[in-house]
């Protein structure tokens, strides 16, 4: 659990009308850039992501406050969120595999400031990740999603089974997860291992 998420969860509980609005400013972002590597445009993006907190929304409404205590916030977010992806890609015909723009002026790739990185060190992260970012962009869809929820979006193997409806493949390497084979037949050469940050 992403620190600050109980706080939000014990707020919801008490007061979701009042308090949703701080889960929406901590996980838009985060699920914006999620989507907007899977779709390619920004307004898409947004639309998908504001129809995603519009279910959690009333989802969390129906729950009682020891469920919404006991929720894992994060990867629920992201599960509503690609349910929401998948229902507008077959609504709207997307293209399975949609080129990533990564351009000086891409905003999508520009992750959320921290504060806590030197000048130099902050461009040289942002190059290895447009670096990453584009060679991610290469891999078959399937692939991609996967390697995005892990090494972007920080979910563990178990999250990103529950997200994709595949409890077998908890634990699995993410070349394993993303082609749904848990059964042993990736070898160690197809396995992608999470880049030093």
């Amino acid at each position: 659990m992403d620190p600050g998420d109980a706080d939000i969860l014990a707020l919801l509980a008490t007061d979701l009308r009042h308090s949703y609005e701080r889960l929406i400013s901590t996980y838009w972002h985060r699920l914006k850039v999620f989507v907007l590597r899977q779709v390619g445009s920004p307004q898409d993006a947004e639309d998908i992501v504001q129809e995603a907190f519009v279910r959690a929304y009333y989802a969390l409404e129906g729950y009682p406050a020891q469920r919404i205590l006991a929720l894992k916030v994060r990867p629920w977010l992201y599960k509503i969120t690609w349910s929401v992806y998948c229902n507008y890609t077959e609504r709207s015909k997307l293209q399975q595999s949609v080129p990533l723009d990564i351009s000086e002026d891409s905003a999508f790739l520009e992750p959320e400031a921290d504060g806590h990185e030197q000048p130099e060190e902050a461009f040289e992260n942002e190059e290895r990740r447009r670096e990453l970012i584009a060679l991610v962009d290469t891999l078959p869809q399937s692939y991609r999603e996967v390697v995005s929820l892990h090494y972007f979006e920080d979910l563990s193997y178990q999250e990103i089974a529950d997200i994709f409806n595949q409890p077998g493949l908890a634990g699995a390497p993410v070349c394993c997860a993303a082609t749904g084979d848990a059964g042993g037949a990736c070898t160690t050469d197809r396995v992608i291992t999470r880049p030093a940050r």
